[in-house]
């Protein structure tokens, strides 16, 4: 077989044209390049992947955030919510809501975009032009679900959709226009795939009923996706969690790809149907036991099934290796390096 790309190697990969080998996905957590140091700088350097991410030095976290030897952050955002960070390079715990109430939503104002045409638009464009030359540029992550519960606290949230607060639907209208606008210049600068990321799915089932996802947010996926692909874009969605029937929904809102935690449908039977739907998955090894708590012999093993499976399906996945800080570096070195050997 004739070595593809990386760009042309995703390309099959969605297309379930056989590809010379699965994609391999790194995301740069500081968490785990911190914790792990040179020796991960070296395992990915010696191990490429099939986007476009630099890692260049070890992060450290500010010498402002140390007190007595313990790191600990505040920070802001550009939406006007405050976190607080307990471990350096994972994400925050929110501590502090841009809205008093849902009431208030009338007045605010979300963070300003960049129009074509101005130096941060023309400088991402050149950017993405030039990484479209070896690779698929995935770009964004709209976030509606997420975003509302950032916002305010999450029990408000949940009660507000149970009430059919209208401040809070109006909120989730502009949100979804918001995000239409933030697409649209996605597109235009040289984004070829949307990421999308709502996490529905708790431990055990889903966060809320499937008729209330129907009801209120469905209709908007729908909208937001309609005009990804208006723009020739494709659509993949994260969401962690037990899905049960919200998967069904995204199934048939036709995503793409998903992101989901890969242990919770990790089957053949899930891995046919997304070969009979055209829906790409992200292979992210189980992080909540297999990783920090296998053994380097169970990690290969469950590896070389996913390469075997998707491989006899002519493609439709992509491994996605996101280190942290809470696996032995030999669990680490042993995912990184079955991932090669096998896909």
């Amino acid at each position: 077989m004739v070595e593809m790309n990386s760009r042309e190697r995703m390309l099959a990969t969605l297309a379930f044209r056989g590809p010379d080998r699965l994609p391999v996905v790194y995301h740069p957590s500081p968490a785990g390049l911190y914790h792990h140091g040179q020796p991960l700088l070296d395992l990915f350097r010696r191990y490429p992947p099939d986007n476009p991410v630099d890692f260049g030095t070890v992060p450290q976290p500010p010498a402002e955030s140390l007190r007595n030897g313990r790191y600990y952050e505040r920070r802001t955002d550009a939406w006007g919510t405050q976190w607080e960070y307990l471990h350096f390079g994972l994400a925050g715990i929110p501590c502090g809501y841009p809205l008093a109430n849902w009431q208030a939503e009338e007045k605010y104002q979300f963070p300003s975009l960049w129009p074509e045409g101005t130096a941060e638009f023309i400088a991402q464009h050149q950017l993405r032009l030039a990484q479209q030359q070896q690779y698929l540029v995935f770009a964004g992550w709209v976030s509606i679900f997420e975003k509302l519960h950032a916002l305010r606290p999450m029990d408000e949230v949940l009660v507000g959709l149970l009430e059919r607060d209208r401040h809070l639907l109006h909120l989730l209208d502009r949100l979804t226009d918001y995000w239409r606008r933030v697409i649209e210049m996605e597109l235009a600068s040289g984004a070829e795939v949307l990421m999308f990321g709502d996490d529905w799915g708790a431990q055990t089932g889903p966060i809320i009923s499937v008729e209330l996802f129907r009801e209120i947010f469905r209709p908007r996926y729908r909208e937001l996706f309609t005009e990804v692909r208006r723009r020739n874009g494709r659509v993949f969605f994260h969401s962690c969690g037990q899905l049960g029937p919200i998967l069904d929904e995204l199934f048939d809102l036709g995503v793409d790809g998903l992101w989901p935690q890969i242990a919770f449908v990790d089957s053949a039977d899930f891995a046919r149907r997304c070969r009979k739907q055209a829906v790409t998955c992200y292979l992210h090894p189980d992080r909540q036991q297999l990783i920090p708590h296998g053994t380097p012999q169970a990690i290969e093993v469950r590896i070389r099934t996913y390469a075997e499976r998707y491989h006899g399906l002519g493609g439709g996945a992509i491994f996605y290796i996101e280190i942290e800080n809470d696996a032995p570096f030999g669990n680490v070195a042993a995912l990184i390096q079955a991932v090669h050997k096998w896909r």
